[in-house]
């Protein structure tokens, strides 16, 4: 029968201060990590090499050149590479004490200065350092949970601090942001006094430094964008009455503000004129993913079977240049090019292609820096049909056009978070091996505009489980055997198409899972997730929430495949009590199930050796589910 809990006997493992839940972790862990040690040791040797390629995380256009941030086998690097393509080195995590991570930098476009985010382990909670790399001095420090800094005259800032414990100064219960003027030493709050609970602020400035361009996000399907001088927080305003979907600020310029509209699925471009929108780059048959002004032209990024095309357009909306790639692929940073003046920068990726830094100037798209990688890889577009007819994306990376011993195959589905074809050297030694890397997209995602973003979010959930279950089905006709792997929201994705149809899955791999969907409101960040998924207290929303639940709904008559569950201590973002409530559970039914338990790993970041120790030990236990072992000889690079 379904477990189907009216009380939760393992609420007690939400409680990581308890003795009980670190003994038992501890215990969980070392179990896993020994299940899969022969192979993971194998693995391990073969991807340092592949992390020694630099990992590409962002790159920003400054007067003084572009601020380079990536990662390799040791540590997280930022360089500075000036137009006549010389570097200076600006920071290095490797000596900034132990398990720190750099989780990203704000560089100032009038260049000099920039703001460098670290953490212990990966967590969202941390510290930004203000840094003159020309000085070599630090000028400020901030700690907490720190978003957007725009620089004003002198050393005054405005940042963001996003509020996930405590009440925001005006009283209001987290989570919540709020903007703040900081200036020698002293700070005063000056912006979102008042706004609500689970409210988010983006904040930058406009090209010129004159305009504050403020984004209010409320959860995943609105957000308005508010503007006004720089200097006059107290008088910013709306642009836009009554708006109901997603809009955000692109740049301003002319005197107009130019934004990214989401009132049609696909999405346009448009300009805010007393409280209304007019219509600069109408809707495409592609879904619009972003839009940057560089000098007098719109450069629009799309997508096309989730891949990136880009096309330059002038400020009345005439068409210009395609921007064109010869593979499959991406941008890095969340996709967004980054401008200064008349030119833009940013980073392609794909599968099998470990960075390319592209500079675009008056039309001119030129290669500035670049990371090949040997040998011949293949990326197929792919679909299968979902339960509904709707048609299901998905890309097969494999090596040589060998035939495949199995797949690995990643899904997500949820938060308007679009799957592109990437770089991740982790997945290279399964190539090699003759295991094909899969990627599907998912409804959830914003793949096919914000009306497939829609049907993936709350009772329409099911859309994406049904999703991914196609392109499972899809793949056994073809006669391949699957171990299915998602992380976070797609570690929810995998516990209940696991539950589901478990004759699917060779294996299942769960990393950094929400799993319980009547309690993750109540658990660290997840209240921020409710306009997502629904509200567990809410009575009808509760109803489909527990219909698919994977913790609720784990079912003792049925035969799962082998389980690897992954999370870490540190993740402050989605509570480890999902993961461990999930895995004692599974082990009360006697589940081949197994879970690793990193000590110093937040949800998104960890130190690069920890890192690899993890995908080692993850992708060890894909090759045992497969029943294939690991090659000790590495041969593309």
């Amino acid at each position: 029968m379904t477990l189907r809990l009216k009380r939760d006997e393992y609420a007690w493992m939400e409680d990581l201060t308890d003795p009980r839940v670190a003994s038992w972790a501890r215990s969980q862990d070392k179990v896993a990590r020994a299940s899969v040690r022969k192979d993971s040791a194998v693995l391990y040797k073969r991807m340092r090499e592949y992390y020694k390629l630099p990992i590409a995380r962002s790159i920003e256009a400054t007067k003084d050149g572009y601020v380079f941030f990536y990662s390799d086998e040791r540590s997280y690097k930022v360089v500075l590479i000036r137009r006549d393509g010389s570097r200076t080195k600006l920071a290095d995590s490797a000596g900034m004490g132990k398990d720190t991570v750099i989780q990203g930098l704000q560089a100032r476009g009038e260049g000099g200065v920039y703001a460098l985010h670290t953490s212990v382990g990966g967590s969202d909670e941390g510290v930004v350092d203000f840094i003159d790399y020309k000085a070599e001095e630090k000028l400020d420090s901030l700690r907490g949970h720190i978003g957007s800094v725009v620089w004003l005259k002198g050393s005054a800032i405005y940042y963001v601090r996003s509020y996930r414990k405590g009440k925001t100064p005006d009283g209001v219960k987290p989570p919540a942001d709020r903007v703040f003027l900081r200036k020698n030493g002293r700070e005063e709050m000056v912006f979102g006094k008042g706004l609500k609970t689970d409210t988010f602020i983006g904040l930058k400035k406009s090209g010129d430094g004159t305009r504050a361009l403020v984004d209010l996000a409320f959860g995943w399907t609105r957000s308005t964008p508010v503007a006004g001088r720089v200097g006059e927080p107290d008088h910013w305003a709306p642009l836009l009455e009554k708006n109901a979907s997603i809009v955000t600020h692109i740049g301003y310029k002319g005197g107009k503000h130019y934004l990214l509209s989401f009132r049609e699925s696909n999405g346009s471009v448009v300009t805010a004129t007393s409280g209304s929108a007019r219509s600069v780059v109408a809707e495409g048959k592609a879904p619009l993913q972003d839009a940057t002004l560089v000098g007098d032209e719109l450069l629009c990024t799309y997508l096309e079977d989730a891949s990136i095309r880009m096309r330059l357009f002038n400020l009345d909306g005439r068409a210009g240049k395609k921007l064109e790639f010869e593979t499959p692929g991406s941008l890095a940073a969340f996709g967004t090019p980054s401008s200064y003046g008349s030119e833009a920068v940013f980073v392609f990726t794909s599968f099998a292609l470990p960075y390319r830094i592209y500079r675009l100037s008056k039309g001119r798209m030129d290669v500035i820096a670049s990371e090949e990688l040997k040998g011949r890889f293949k990326v197929e577009n792919r679909s299968a049909k979902s339960k509904d007819g709707t048609r299901v994306h998905y890309f097969m990376a494999t090596k040589d056009r060998r035939p495949t011993k199995g797949v690995l195959l990643f899904g997500y589905g949820g938060f308007r978070v679009s799957l592109m074809p990437t770089f991740n050297p982790s997945y290279i030694p399964l190539l090699e091996d003759g295991i094909a890397y899969g990627v599907a997209n998912l409804r959830g995602g914003l793949e096919d505009g914000e009306g497939w973003h829609k049907a993936g979010m709350r009772e329409k959930k099911h859309h994406v489980f049904e999703d991914y279950i196609a392109v499972l089905e899809s793949l056994k006709q073809r006669g391949d055997r699957v171990v299915g792997f998602g992380r976070s929201n797609g570690g929810l994705l995998m516990g209940t198409t696991m539950n589901w149809r478990p004759d699917l899955f060779a294996g299942v791999i769960i990393g950094y899972p929400v799993l319980d969907m009547l309690a993750f409101h109540r658990l660290l960040a997840g209240k921020a997730w409710v306009p997502e998924y629904g509200d567990p207290d809410d009575p009808k929303d509760a109803r489909f929430l527990a219909s698919y639940s994977p913790y609720q709904n784990l079912d003792e008559k049925k035969h799962y495949p082998p389980v690897f569950i992954y999370t870490g201590l540190k993740d402050d973002r989605v509570h480890p009590g999902h993961a461990f409530k999930f895995q004692a559970r599974l082990k009360d039914m006697g589940v081949d199930s197994t879970m690793r338990v990193e000590v110093q790993s937040g949800h998104i970041g960890t130190t690069p050796e920890a890192r690899i120790r993890e995908e080692a030990d993850k992708l060890a236990f894909a090759y045992k589910a497969l029943g294939i072992r690991a090659s000790k000889k590495a041969v593309s690079r």
